[in-house]
């Protein structure tokens, strides 16, 4: 004889089932929500929150890239920052991969020319990056903000020691010449290159502590097209003679900067424009450290100007440890929010006149 069905289970097992899917579904959104904050958080602490999360076209979630304020993905949000050194001389220009940095430090070395850290953290290809050179003593103050990998060939004999002093994350080509080349088309010793992939390679190597730990820039939206000055905007640095005067010129359309170099709008060896969203003007007390190299104040505080928008604000830059981030402020106290982009930091004596308008 067939068992006849109790309706009565049926519908108490349907309830229970009903809200099994209930109580997952509260769980999955709880989970996805700390999914979130803990980017939020864990990335970028100091981020703007009204403005740190976004969506992509297809629903995706996207937060700020600790590096530069752009939106990615979260597993892109904190990729390891890696700082090469790369020559400004007059013979060994056009550089190479300037335009794909996230973040670029001009200062002067000595004889009066300038010397650039790139720094990459994006998630991008770039075939070549160089030509590389030496280590200087107030860039590493400068990767360190960073926990940076440092990538050069050889350095200053201070720089040599303080990268074994302060346990600096060292990509010496010295010691580790797979990870770069020579082109044998340019002249020694202004002919030495690397890449995003080799960069992988040496980080994979090294591999230091994931994700890497460093203080995050307050970022936030563009400037609405409407609000951006309608004159003429520019800011002219002369760091010694014509060859290493810079100038920046505001583009209202892109709301962007664009570099010139001599004279002339800077460009990579592959023609790419170096553009820039933030240009930071940073002050600081410069001097002999011998009879050829120079030493810079780099912890403290001091004057910078920090131009976005196409508009100057006049504030004040400080680091109160070695490896501790430079944070911006303008004169009322307030911490910078710089735009999502690339961020040109040029580092002047504090003798220097900067012409803006």
């Amino acid at each position: 004889m067939t068992k006849p069905q109790d309706s009565s289970k049926e519908y108490i097992w349907g309830k229970r089932k009903n809200k099994t899917r209930i109580i997952i579904a509260i769980v999955v959104g709880v989970v996805l929500i700390g999914v979130v904050g803990f980017f939020i958080f864990a990335f970028n602490p100091n981020q703007n929150t009204n403005s740190f999360v976004n969506t992509s076209q297809d629903g995706a979630v996207l937060i700020r890239r600790a590096i530069d304020g752009v939106y990615v993905p979260a597993d892109q949000a904190n990729n390891y920052p890696v700082a090469v050194m790369i020559e400004n001389l007059v013979s060994s220009r056009p550089p190479s991969g300037l335009a794909k940095a996230n973040l670029v430090y001009e200062a002067l070395v000595e004889g009066g020319i300038t010397r650039f850290m790139a720094v990459y953290a994006g998630n991008v290809n770039v075939k070549e990056i160089g030509p590389v050179r030496s280590a200087r003593p107030y860039y590493l103050d400068w990767a360190l903000e960073y926990n940076a990998m440092y990538v050069h060939v050889g350095g200053s004999p201070e720089a040599i020691a303080n990268i074994k002093t302060y346990n600096v994350l060292d990509l010496n080509q010295f010691y580790n010449s797979p990870n770069f080349w020579r082109d044998s088309n340019r002249q020694a010793p202004h002919n030495l290159y690397t890449s995003s992939e080799l960069l992988a390679y040496g980080l994979r190597d090294k591999n230091p502590e994931m994700p890497a730990k460093y203080t995050s820039w307050k970022f936030k939206d563009d400037a609405a097209l409407v609000d951006r000055p309608t004159v003429d905007k520019s800011v002219v640095i002369d760091f010694s003679s014509f060859n290493y005067k810079v100038e920046y010129k505001y583009d209202k359309e892109k709301n962007d900067y664009l570099r010139y170099l001599a004279g002339q709008i800077h460009k990579d060896k592959d023609e790419a424009e170096i553009r820039a969203k933030n240009v930071v003007v940073q002050k600081v007390k410069t001097r002999l450290a011998d009879a050829e190299r120079l030493a810079m104040d780099t912890v403290g505080q001091g004057e910078a100007i920090i131009f976005r928008d196409g508009v100057a604000t006049v504030g004040r830059w400080e680091k109160s440890a070695r490896e501790k981030r430079t944070i911006f402020f303008d004169t009322q106290g307030r911490e910078i929010q710089f735009n999502a982009g690339t961020t040109w930091i040029e580092i002047v004596p504090t003798d220097r006149d900067i012409v803006y308008n």
